[in-house]
């Protein structure tokens, strides 16, 4: 009888452990969504919105909170569900307002009995799901003008002032295509900044510049342009180019 008794205090033990600690990871609180949200360089990051959603079939809830002057944020969930969090950063940049997703430590969903997810900022990368956290410019070539080995253009990006974080951001040196990139008439994953963009056909030894505009209506080619992103990140910029 002893040995069974002794049996059933330690199971009740490791339960009742179990429900205090959560199925979020370390450090989680049973019945809350806690975390903290750093900067590019690792800094904490205040008044930044964080979204928990109810992912339960037929269930519309959410819960939102905003990180101390820490970093921190903890914020209440529902007793039934299972939840999903996610974050993102209003940022004012040029005298336009961007609304940047932030990357978590972790992107599964979790119970009510509470969980841990952390977040950053990144410029560039993949996120967990699909897309990239910098943005992207499509290229398109003049009506008439054929070009078959795109991947021998070779734009140039060069940062025009501080990137949208407030680094020095680098020159960039991009292509569409194979074998640079699976991106046909893209380039992708850029961060945020204003950039003086050029453009270059390469071949053989060779090298012709090209001429570029933004749009088909916009007026003339030139040979560089100032670049900014439009306010919706995920939405890129549109260059003609010809020879």
């Amino acid at each position: 009888m002893k040995k069974y008794l002794l049996l059933n205090v330690i199971c009740l033990l490791v339960t009742m452990t179990s429900c205090k600690k959560g199925d979020g990871g370390s450090g989680s609180e049973g019945g809350f969504a806690t975390g903290k949200i750093v900067d590019t360089k690792g800094n904490a990051l205040a008044n930044v919105e964080v979204t928990i959603e109810n992912t339960l079939v037929g269930t519309a809830i959410s819960y939102v909170g905003k990180t101390d002057e820490s970093g921190n944020y903890r914020i209440k969930i529902g007793k039934v569900g299972t939840y999903h969090a996610s974050a993102y950063l209003e940022k004012n940049y040029n005298g336009k307002t961007y609304r940047l997703p932030l990357h978590p430590d972790k992107d599964d969903v979790f119970s009510n009995e509470g969980a841990v997810r952390n977040f950053a900022w990144k410029l560039s990368g993949k996120m967990p799901d699909q897309g990239y956290y910098g943005s992207n410019i499509e290229i398109n070539s003049e009506l008439g003008v054929y070009i078959p080995d795109e991947e021998n253009i070779e734009y140039t990006l060069t940062p025009v002032g501080k990137l949208i974080d407030g680094s020095d951001g680098a020159v960039l040196k991009l292509h569409t295509g194979l074998p640079n990139t699976d991106s046909y008439g893209k380039l992708l994953d850029i961060p945020i900044g204003r950039y003086t963009i050029t453009a270059a056909y390469i071949k053989n030894g060779s090298r012709q510049s090209l001429r570029l505009k933004k749009t088909l209506e916009s007026g003339s080619y030139q040979n560089s342009l100032t670049i900014d992103f439009p306010e919706v990140w995920y939405e890129g910029v549109a260059i003609m180019y010809n020879f």
